[in-house]
């Protein structure tokens, strides 16, 4: 009881709002994660498929990865699956972790806290546990992946060997959610190789759901872990496939009929508020970001002023009453994300030369390789530097083959680099990167009589 973190279960929280998804969306993602847990369900199947994996990767996969942006809704998500599969008897553990709450952002109490679930919803197991802490009172001092072996593991690897595994229906899910807000990054990438090693040759109908960003360790252990022959491990993206902007469109307008309906200034709000401009404004804004959907309606319904001034605000018409800025906890996320980087002043330079190459866009193409040209870096230097932003941006082909480009998944990271309130030492530096390029420009045109060929690239 001292080592588990009780904040870490899906259904308590100490956060006043903690993420959930609104009524009637991410209806499809579910649907799909839903479709993974409940296949193999019973051990005949299992043991078939064990000797003989004819079946399909996507819902026979022992681990499933589900990734995406920062803010994309994946908690919400994961909080979804766990109660449907708790309703439906499911649910074998889960451990959310974050990165503010000092037991929920390290590795130390995931095993107590599955442990503690593994008893408490299989009451067989209680003895079994109690046991081999008794046999070793200093078991959860010992790594992860003892703890995982002689508390979990061998246990329900008893149970299974008894016929527990036999029926048609049991709990087999142990959700995971949050893995990139465990503070030790080695810790992250050893669960993942441990799980991937261990599930098959244990021989266990269990299931992991995995979420988390998309970091660059986790990607590199997950792809690892993928290439092994023992272990099925599958991998879903939250992406435009799931048509999010549909979702957020829903989730808006129930949150706007609520405002009219119940806020204390309603008898000044115009029926047609909000315009279908200001909608679709909003939603763009949004970009597939659940999290600035949420704050910004958070923001909007307060009692403490008019809504329709609220709206004004986030939409850029007003400033901010006050300095009541709408979206501190999105620009939280935003710093920590930067926070845990190197090279951070280089890191500026780059974004902030790709912000100002994408304003300019008519004069420059905004390739990887003009900001590296522009900074003075070494061909492949940008995708290194930014590879820990994985999650608030991607490098794609663009162009032409061989030439690639930098996309920000969310127009509200490009917002909060360019408002130095908000992103304080984080802001980008537009006049510092402007004479960079205007430097490097100079020198295309007056160095070894190139003037024509970087005329036809640069304008042509």
């Amino acid at each position: 009881m001292e080592k588990v973190s009780p904040n870490a279960f899906y259904d308590s929280d100490n956060r006043a709002d903690p993420p959930k998804c609104h009524e009637n969306t991410r209806v499809a993602v579910i649907t799909k994660i839903m479709n993974w847990v409940t296949s193999m369900m019973d051990t005949d199947t299992f043991m078939h498929w064990l000797c003989s994996p004819t079946s399909s990767p996507e819902t026979d996969a022992f681990i499933l990865w589900l990734y995406g942006p920062a803010g994309a809704g994946k908690t919400a998500i994961a909080r979804r699956v766990a109660e449907l599969c708790q309703e439906q008897g499911l649910l074998l553990a889960s451990f959310l972790f974050f990165r503010s709450d000092p037991k929920r952002n390290t590795m130390e109490p995931l095993v107590a806290n599955i442990a503690y679930c593994v008893a408490r919803v299989i009451p067989t197991t209680n003895e079994l546990i109690k046991n081999a802490i008794e046999a070793d009172p200093l078991i959860l001092t010992s790594s992860i992946e003892v703890q995982l072996i002689k508390l979990v593991l061998e246990p329900l690897r008893l149970l299974a060997d008894q016929g527990y595994f036999s029926s048609g229906k049991f709990a087999r899910l142990v959700v995971i959610d949050g893995l990139d807000e465990c503070l030790d990054q080695d810790a992250q990438t050893n669960l993942i190789e441990f799980l991937a090693s261990t599930m098959a040759r244990n021989q266990l109908p269990l299931k992991f759901l995995i979420v988390s960003r998309p970091e660059a360790h986790i990607k590199l252990a997950v792809a690892l872990a993928s290439e092994s022959q023992q272990t099925m491990f599958s991998h879903l993206e939250l992406n435009n496939d799931f048509l999010p902007d549909e979702d957020i469109r829903r989730f808006l307008t129930d949150k706007f009929h609520e405002i009219k309906k119940c806020h204390p200034l309603r008898s000044g709000i115009p029926s047609v508020w909000p315009s279908k401009e200001q909608m679709d404004v909003l939603i763009r804004k949004a970009s597939g970001q659940f999290i600035y959907a949420s704050l910004s309606v958070r923001f909007i319904k307060s009692a403490c002023d008019s809504p329709m001034r609220q709206l004004d605000i986030i939409l850029g018409l007003r400033p901010p009453i006050n300095h009541d800025l709408p979206f501190a906890e999105l620009d939280a996320l935003y710093t920590f994300i930067l926070s845990c980087t190197t090279n951070q002043g280089l890191i500026l330079d780059i974004l902030g030369v790709h912000c100002v190459l994408e304003d300019d866009g008519n004069y420059t193409k905004n390739t990887v390789d003009t900001i590296e040209s522009v900074l003075h870096l070494e061909g492949g230097d940008v995708c290194v530097f930014l590879s820990p932003l994985n999650s608030l941006l991607k490098i794609y082909c663009a162009y032409e083959p061989g030439k690639y480009a930098i996309s920000f998944h969310h127009t509200s990271f490009t917002d909060f680099l360019d408002n130095p309130e908000r992103s304080k030492d984080y802001c980008i530096d537009p006049p510092k990167c402007h004479s960079l390029i205007a430097q490097w420009m100079l020198q295309m045109f007056t160095s070894n009589g190139m003037i024509f060929s970087v005329h036809s690239t640069l304008f042509g």
